[in-house]
């Protein structure tokens, strides 16, 4: 999934994106939410519900492999995903 949204700064505010910024920054009512969650599960070979667990609650991947890939689509660096 190509996405045009792959900076890890908002620029309106100057703030660093997070992966739940990213995903709320994703438009409303079309489907690319639903598109990058189903793409990051299938590429994880993890269910939608386990990515929803990392966008909504801010629960981190334990495998390294999977925070790689978040990383990769979304352009966040990977320290900047979750805040803490």
């Amino acid at each position: 999934m190509e996405n045009g949204i792959k900076t890890n700064t908002l620029v309106a505010n100057g703030k660093k994106m997070t992966l739940k910024g990213y995903y709320k920054s994703l438009p409303d009512p079309t489907y690319p939410k639903k598109e990058f969650t189903s793409e990051l599960a299938r590429r994880c070979n993890v269910s939608e519900a386990t990515v929803k667990n990392w966008i909504m609650y801010g629960f981190r991947p334990f495998n390294e492999k999977h925070i790689e890939i978040i990383s990769e689509m979304t352009g966040i660096r990977p320290e900047d995903l979750w805040n803490d």
